[in-house]
């Protein structure tokens, strides 16, 4: 029997944040107490787009390990408030939340319910949250087919405790029912303030359809669809402009088999519709991941990577395997997971085993191989299987001119961007644009007296070294708003200290292993490391991070290193071996 429980709050004067960074601070991955305090590989993985670009740093302070269920939340200025493992939250200074305590079956590794939350600003309620999320108990039928049997909400309000937060209401019953395991997402309703959650009901062609706004969290309708969904293991997304809804399933680990559900999606009603069931072979990876642009899905499986172009008459036939697994180690095999859009446009895809290894996909608006997917993209600092934060586009804004645009609410543009240099062409500079509430111009002013362009993601060569002053305006027929950044060029890469300071490599002397560390992202690293008489020993691609390489064999005496960036030499070191 469905049993149906609302929640309600307060009446607030309204408030239309324009920063809305609550995905700028991203916490995933194993706590070093829970599995090796004194492991620098066991810690939580820190990852930050405070100026677009990421940025990845290691706590190993935290001691929450993150498994399946993972929500990292933000403040609208993108600086982290509190975070969820499935099991209970911790805030800002890293220790148990009031009141959040067991919100979920103890575990302390956290839940495996892949997208087992979400977390939503309360509308017009500054510094209050929803979390929405599901219940650890769950049933298995049939075999790999798990369902979860509860979902909850709780509202956490940042106003309490010095803006530590507390916990306010907790663990509120909202469906008791067999759900869909996990899938939680949201996306925001087209009046711009209000938030819309589908939560599906297991092995049935039904959405329970949750509206959360002044009010708080309450059932708006229960919607068939008229395809009943096969269910294992999957994520669902909403697509970054709200119209189109997907999710995955992989269904079992034998031969595996994996489905994708794709439907138009109606912000105004909450409605979904023209559903589509796509069918994969393989050992299908359970996370889905959409372009930016709203028009690429990426679906991962253990051994490669695909891209369907959902605007496509035939989505099923757009299908092109845009990424194959290469064999990489890290120690364990890097296999493709789970795919996640982050606010630096790009897609990561998470591993199915422990390792320091994201792949990238650099340009997911791209069609075809021109998406550049790498693999390994980038280094984590501490290990990682699986985790990765769980959030919904919370920088959408109303549909202006639809039928429930009906709040006053505009698309004020925001500008952001961020920038990548040419390590062969110091002063070569890529742009990409990642403003949004909807800018429809874009004019860029590079500060060194040339003419500005109007293209959205231009290439610039600046006249020589020194300091610039990079601004960015985007602008539709609503507002205009403009981002000023200091660029600093120094005559060439192997005499920039931003590049030479961001690479090392140790220990010195060293004995059976070596690592580099590369903080700095380059085009095609290579380290190389020769002997005394100029034999190259050993060559090896870089990614961001730390890559570590044996060196048991090498016999005692000094090398001679070098870190390559495509053809020109960046760095260059020496260093001594010992027994």
């Amino acid at each position: 029997m469905k049993k149906i429980f609302l929640s309600f709050a307060l009446l607030a004067s309204p408030i239309f944040l324009l920063a809305q960074k609550h995905d700028f601070t991203l916490i995933f991955g194993y706590a070093g107490g829970i599995y090796s305090p004194d492991d620098d590989a066991f810690g939580i993985n820190v990852m930050t787009f405070g100026e677009g670009s990421v940025r990845l740093t290691d706590n190993q302070v935290i001691n929450m390990g993150f498994n399946d269920t993972d929500v990292s939340m933000s403040d609208a200025d993108g600086n982290l408030i509190f975070y969820y493992n499935g099991v209970y939250i911790e805030n800002a200074d890293f220790e148990k939340m009031e009141g959040g305590d067991t919100l979920n079956v103890w575990s302390p590794i956290g839940s495996d319910i892949p997208q087992g939350a979400v977390c939503i600003p309360f509308p017009e309620k500054p510094q209050k949250y929803i979390l929405i999320h599901e219940s650890e108990e769950y049933i298995v039928s049939p075999m790999w087919s798990f369902q979860g049997i509860g979902l909850y909400y709780s509202i956490i309000d940042m106003n309490e405790n010095g803006g530590l937060g507390r916990v306010v209401e907790r663990k509120k019953l909202l469906i008791s029912d067999t759900l869909t395991y996990g899938q939680l997402t949201a996306v925001r309703h087209a009046n711009g303030r209000d938030w819309w959650v589908l939560v599906g009901e297991s092995h049935t062609d039904r959405f329970y359809t949750l509206l959360i706004d002044v009010d708080g969290i309450h059932l708006h309708s229960i919607q068939n669809t008229g395809i009943q969904r096969q269910e294992g293991f999957g994520h669902a997304y909403f697509s970054q402009d709200g119209n189109k809804y997907v999710s995955s399933q992989g269904i079992d680990f034998g031969p595996n088999w994996g489905y994708l559900y794709s439907y138009d999606f109606d912000r105004c009603s909450g409605a979904l519709s023209n559903g589509k069931e796509i069918h994969i072979t393989g050992s299908v990876g359970s996370g889905v991941a959409i372009s930016s642009n709203s028009r690429f899905l990426y679906a991962p499986t253990e051994e490669y990577l695909y891209q369907f172009d959902l605007q496509a008459t035939d989505v099923a036939g757009s299908r092109i395997k845009v990424g194959t697994y290469n064999g990489h180690l890290d120690p364990f095999p890097t296999k493709f997971d789970r795919s996640y859009l982050a606010p630096d446009g790009k897609i990561y895809v998470v591993t199915s085993s422990g390792s320091r290894t994201l792949h990238v996909v650099n340009k997911p608006n791209e069609l075809g191989i021109a998406c550049d997917f790498q693999q390994p993209g980038t280094k984590l600092p501490c290990n990682n299987a699986r985790s990765f934060p769980n959030f919904p586009n919370y920088r959408l804004g109303p549909l202006d001119g639809s039928p429930c645009d009906t709040l006053g609410l505009d698309n004020l543009p925001v500008a952001f961007w961020r920038s990548e240099r040419d390590t062969l062409e110091p002063l070569h500079v890529t742009f990409h644009d990642l403003s949004y509430y909807e800018p429809t111009i874009w004019l860029w002013n590079f500060g060194d007296g040339t003419v500005g362009t109007s293209e959205r993601h231009p290439e610039h060569t600046f006249p020589g070294p020194g300091e610039y002053e990079v601004c960015l305006t985007a602008s539709n027929a609503n507002a205009t708003h403009t981002l000023c950044r200091t660029l600093t060029f120094t005559t060439s890469s192997i005499e920039n200290p931003d590049i030479t300071n961001q690479i090392s490599v140790g220990p010195n002397p060293f004995g059976n292993y070596l690592t580099v560390a590369l903080s700095i992202q380059l085009r095609s690293p290579v380290f190389r490391l020769y002997d005394q008489t100029g034999r190259l020993v050993r060559a090896r691609s870089l990614a961001y991070g730390l890559t570590e390489l044996e060196t048991v064999d090498l016999p005692v005496g000094l090398y001679f290193w070098e870190v390559r960036s495509g053809s020109e030499v960046v760095k260059v070191g020496k260093m001594v071996k010992v027994e």
